[in-house]
């Protein structure tokens, strides 16, 4: 059932049409169909490669200024969508209120807020910036299968990644398959005080999902933020959606901050990481 939930920054509706589309890996079908749909309806460019992943821009920029990209998966691990994949049917949600605060799950299986939260939390930051990227793939659950066909020209005028695949509301990535995201000074300036501001509290170090990929791949400060998803690949999972709300705030706070510039950071293998001083420096302060 949709209830009215308060949210100021994401749009109740796309929250709740987002969540109810079935998706599994190599059968994203339906989310594809929709992120179409919702280009050609809100004007942006849209295209899709070879692999599936979708590709959407929304405005344009001078030369010398950078894209902000924002980045989620299409796919889950929830084999029991399939039937409604199949259907083209929406999956059932309930919401409940628990401590002043609105969880929403499926009847009776896996929601797939991994990473469909992270969906609804891109296209809110997109509705509300003039210019910006994004890119949705496929089959990152079973190996970051879609990130790694990837198309790489698309990001020569990008100048950072930002990507909501990190479970809960306070929690991101300072380093993904053992390779840290972005440096100490990046950190110190841009991210620090997102605890204070935003309620950020936690970094940790992640096993893999896309930006591990696009960090190697583009050498861009790549960021992995909590799309507000508990209990991730079960049969429980569900989301908070005041969490995704707060996260499509920060996400429209740190690009208001980190502009139409461009951060690199060049790649370094993980085999080296132990011998890089912001590697050190991260894995002491977030032990």
């Amino acid at each position: 059932m949709w209830q009215r939930l308060g949210l100021t920054t994401i749009d109740e509706n796309l929250l709740y049409q987002v969540l109810s589309i079935p998706t599994y890996s190599g059968k994203e079908v339906r989310m594809q169909e929709f992120l179409f749909k919702y280009a050609t309806e809100h004007g942006l460019q849209a295209h899709i490669d070879n692999k599936g992943n979708i590709y959407l821009q929304k405005g344009s920029l001078e030369k010398g200024r950078f894209f902000p990209c924002l980045v989620a998966h299409m796919d889950c691990v929830h084999q029991r969508q399939v039937s409604y994949i199949d259907a083209n049917e929406p999956i059932p949600l309930m919401t409940e209120e628990v401590n002043g605060k609105h969880v929403i799950m499926a009847e009776g299986f896996g929601l797939g807020g991994d990473d469909k939260a992270g969906i609804v939390i891109a296209l809110a930051i997109m509705e509300r910036i003039a210019a910006c990227k994004a890119v949705f793939f496929v089959e990152e659950e079973i190996g970051c299968q879609g990130s790694q066909a990837v198309e790489l020209s698309w990001f020569r005028d990008v100048g950072y990644i930002i990507e909501f695949d990190s479970p809960e509301g306070n929690c991101a990535s300072w380093s993904c398959g053992g390779e840290r995201l972005f440096d100490r000074a990046f950190y110190e300036v841009f991210l620090e005080d997102l605890g204070k501001k935003i309620g950020l509290t936690r970094f940790v170090s992640h096993p893999y999902t896309d930006v591990m990929v696009l960090r190697a791949d583009t050498s861009l400060a790549c960021m992995n933020f909590g799309a507000g998803y508990y209990n991730y690949h079960s049969w429980y999972e569900y989301v908070i959606a005041e969490e995704m709300d707060n996260a499509a705030a920060m996400g429209i706070y740190l690009i208001g901050r980190l502009g139409n510039n461009e951060y690199m950071l060049p790649f370094t293998p993980h085999y080296l990481s132990p011998d890089d001083e912001d590697y050190k420096y991260f894995k002491n302060k977030f032990k």
